[in-house]
């Protein structure tokens, strides 16, 4: 019985080893052909990809920097200059003017001066100055901010009537109709102090 059993434990260990060792071992096969062309392409494929997204990102960088400088121009061109610095600007300009005019309008009443060889000349350039003054403050009175500032301005305008009113009827031909001298330099004085209106910002000094 000892021998039978230890013949029979040889036999399964043999036939045991001899199955083991005949199972065969199956293990993924390369084609040495098809290796070099995958690890080639794919490399390649990597890289334009990356280049393609590179260049896209570049072409939208630069849509967004437009639309921005559209935007920022076209915000600049809705607010444009405020009201009140248009109107600033123009008064300093008008008292330029105004001031000018004024130092006309005085040499032209003094002494003598009616009477001069230039007196015509003299009354035609401050006709002129008198028409562009009247135009600058027309446009300051349409275009004033605020209450104060219109007022203001009407101010000059009505003074700037007044003197040359009676400026003309003083060199009109009517000797009935012409005014006392009196009448044109208190109205040549009152023109003067509402030029200085033109000159006092909102807190009351001037510009």
């Amino acid at each position: 019985m000892a021998v039978g059993l230890l013949a029979t434990g040889c036999n399964g260990s043999l036939s045991g080893g001899s199955i083991s060792s005949r199972t065969p071992i199956s293990l993924p096969s390369r084609s040495p052909q098809e290796t070099p062309a995958a690890a080639a392409t794919s490399p390649a494929a990597s890289s334009t990809s990356g280049s393609d997204l590179i260049w896209l990102w570049v072409v939208l960088g630069a849509i967004v920097v437009i639309l921005l400088i559209v935007l920022i121009a076209r915000s600049g061109r809705r607010r444009g200059p405020k009201p009140a610095d248009v109107w600033q600007s123009r008064s300093v300009d008008a008292y330029a003017k105004g001031s000018a005019l004024y130092d006309a309008m005085r040499m032209a009443e003094a002494p003598g001066a009616l009477v001069a060889q230039d007196a015509a000349a003299r009354w035609a350039d401050i006709q002129r100055r008198a028409d562009d003054l009247g135009q600058a403050l027309y446009a300051m009175r349409e275009g004033a901010p605020d209450e104060d500032k219109r007022m203001r301005t009407a101010d000059v305008l009505a003074a700037l009537q007044a003197v040359r009113s009676v400026m003309a009827a003083e060199r009109g031909r009517d000797v009935a109709s012409v005014p006392p001298p009196e009448q044109v330099r208190s109205r040549l004085m009152a023109f003067g102090a509402a030029l200085q209106g033109l000159r006092e910002r909102d807190d009351g000094l001037p510009y």
